[in-house]
């Protein structure tokens, strides 16, 4: 008991202690929440736009094609022709020196011609070396500078339960968030669909290289048989004879081959259509109307909280 009654004795001097210096204490705690409203009305403004998206199923888009190729006597089979990226990877890409170098070429305000590059180096007050030294990640001293800034306004996040992406972008220009947000997407998704279609697409440039000199051989081959023809119309001796199936037999051989590397090229074409990749935008950048930063109510709050605090705890 005596125990009890002392803890509440010394919990009631502490409290009057406090009411007799509530004074002070209302005074720290309004200077603290000045410097709150200081620091929120100093603080620089931000926009926040976001864009989301998901890549599709091409499951269903194969088994069409592969309907479709039977038809005219190609078949696709199961392959895949390149290497698909887990979206795991994709902050990763966001980050790589390709996609940065890429992003900072980017007009973001058309009427000033004013890419992402001339508005870092204007509002971040960046100051260009005059000598272009190579750091040990493969870029310059002063690309460095600037794919730190891109580091600090992008940010990348995937949703791998629900399989989304979601690009965000912050900027201290409500419209300039919004554009760098949709080119960014813009960006990795044609980085990921390169990198998909590429052996696809080379594949095909083979075959239509190949197809197109086949098809001059036929020609010529077709030439010489109708011109090998046309003069020996009277003729029918052995050698015209045997001249004359030698030519056709070349035809025939030349005809059958172009007539392979002619489904080959669809194939590679049915398959590039197969292999790329097929995005949907979920949701649009947009330009934001409020400002991501400051929460200036909430710093005032937090301020006001921790003098409050201090000059109890004084």
């Amino acid at each position: 008991m005596n125990t009890n009654s002392n803890d509440e004795i010394d919990l009631i001097d502490l409290l009057k202690k406090l009411y007799n210096s509530r004074k002070l204490i209302i005074y720290i705690t309004i200077i603290f929440s000045i410097i709150g409203i200081a620091f929120a009305l100093l603080s620089p403004v931000k926009y926040n736009s976001t864009t989301v998206f998901i890549t599709q199923n091409q499951q269903t888009g194969s088994s069409s094609l592969s309907g479709v190729a039977s038809l005219v006597g190609i078949s696709l089979g199961n392959s895949s022709y390149g290497g698909e990226i887990p979206s795991t990877m994709y902050p990763q890409i966001v980050q790589s020196v390709k996609f940065k170098r890429l992003l900072l070429k980017k007009v973001i305000d058309e009427k000033n011609n004013l890419t992402l590059e001339n508005f870092i180096t204007e509002y971040y007050k960046i100051q260009e070396d005059e000598e272009e030294n190579i750091s040990d990640l493969g870029m310059t001293l002063n690309e460095e500078k600037y794919f730190k800034i891109i580091t600090e306004i992008l940010n990348v996040s995937v949703n791998q339960k629900d399989a989304f992406i979601s690009i965000g972008c912050e900027m201290p220009n409500a419209e300039y968030s919004a554009k760098v947000a949709k080119f960014s997407r813009e960006l990795l998704q044609n980085i990921i669909i390169e990198n998909k279609i590429e052996t696809a697409r080379q594949n095909l440039i083979f075959s239509e290289g190949l197809l197109i000199e086949k098809k001059k051989e036929f020609d010529d081959i077709y030439s010489k048989l109708a011109f090998f023809s046309d003069s020996n119309l009277n003729s029918v001796n052995s050698f015209v004879l045997n001249e004359k199936n030698k030519l056709e037999s070349e035809f025939q051989i030349i005809s059958a081959v172009v007539e392979e590397i002619s489904k080959q090229v669809e194939q590679a074409k049915l398959q590039l259509k197969k292999d790329t990749p097929v995005f949907s935008t979920i949701q649009e950048a947009v330009i934001p109307i409020k400002r991501s930063s400051p929460k200036r109510t909430q710093l005032v709050i937090t301020f006001g909280f921790i003098g409050f605090i201090l000059s109890s705890i004084f």
